[in-house]
């Protein structure tokens, strides 16, 4: 008698715990839906959409590219100020050609990005000609790059009294540290400091390191003795610079009348004459102000 009764509680028993088991599996079930559904509801921190396309398929070498307008949002799109560079890593047509343009550098910059409208930061990449027989580009993949200035993270840098020192190097530990060079040229201070490196027999180490790349990459005759401009040579060897503004002691930006650019020189025209105290706005790509994201865009239609 006794064994059966400890046999019933014991029945008793694992009905019990069965009951519960079941029960826990179906929270268990229940709830990882839910979970899935709020990751799937949480939207990735940049998305990708595609603007103008523009193909040229030709047989020819020349002019034969397609170009495709990207533009990025979400929260870090929202946060940066201009698309600096975007990497491609994969772009096929639909028939499978790589459009990869063949370079030795496929890190496909966009320095100077189109910046910011409203909420997108917009872009565009080349892409190699698709097969005449390709009705669409089937993938583009890559990382973008964002660039996001403050003065914190060193994005956000100003010169005070640009104009003080003329055929003089700027000198400031940023622009050291990422080798960038900047001197602000009038002709007369142009002209006088190539008299002074000529005039010395063995040369000036110093003024010859300084100055050397300068007069090897521009001639007196790019040099406007124009009161109303500002000229600036300019060695910025990792392509960091993103902007250049000008503006007076109060930082009220100076109203300009165009610029025009080479490599290694900027000449800045002016509506009236620069004051004494005009400072100079640079925006710089610090590795603390960019941030890299993963963009893929699909089955995008051809003209």
């Amino acid at each position: 008698m006794a064994r059966v009764l400890l046999c019933g509680i014991a029945a008793k028993v694992q009905k019990i715990n069965m009951k519960l088991l079941n029960q826990t599996c179906l929270a268990i079930v229940l709830a990882w839906p839910i979970a899935a559904n709020a990751q799937e509801q949480s939207p990735p921190p940049i998305q990708v959409s595609v603007g103008d396309v523009t193909d040229n398929r030709t047989t020819g070498a020349f002019a034969s590219e397609c170009r495709v307008g990207l533009k990025f949002t979400g929260d870090a799109a929202a946060d940066a100020q201009s698309v600096r560079r975007v990497l491609l890593t994969e772009a096929t047509d639909s028939t499978g050609r790589n459009l990869i343009p063949r370079s030795e550098n496929q890190d496909f910059q966009q320095l100077m990005g189109f910046g910011q409208s409203s909420v997108a930061l917009s872009t565009e990449v080349k892409l190699r000609n698709p097969s005449r027989n390709a009705t669409a580009i089937k993938i583009l993949k890559g990382n973008v790059e964002l660039f996001n200035p403050t003065e914190a993270n060193g994005g956000l840098l100003t010169i005070n009294n640009i104009l003080q020192h003329p055929a003089e190097p700027v000198q400031n530990p940023v622009l050291a540290k990422y080798h960038i060079q900047l001197i602000y040229l009038t002709k007369a201070a142009y002209n006088a400091k190539k008299k002074e490196i000529e005039s010395q027999p063995n040369g000036n180490p110093q003024l010859g390191e300084a100055f050397g790349q300068m007069f090897k990459g521009m001639s007196g005759g790019m040099m406007s003795d124009s009161k109303n401009s500002i000229q600036l040579y300019i060695q910025d060897p990792d392509k960091r610079i993103i902007d250049l503004k000008f503006v007076d002691g109060q930082g009220n930006p100076l109203k300009s009348n165009g610029s025009w650019s080479t490599d290694s020189f900027k000449s800045t025209s002016f509506e009236s004459t620069p004051p004494s105290d005009t400072q100079l706005n640079i925006q710089l790509a610090t590795p603390e102000s960019l941030k890299t994201y993963s963009f893929q865009a699909e089955n995008i239609a051809l003209p």
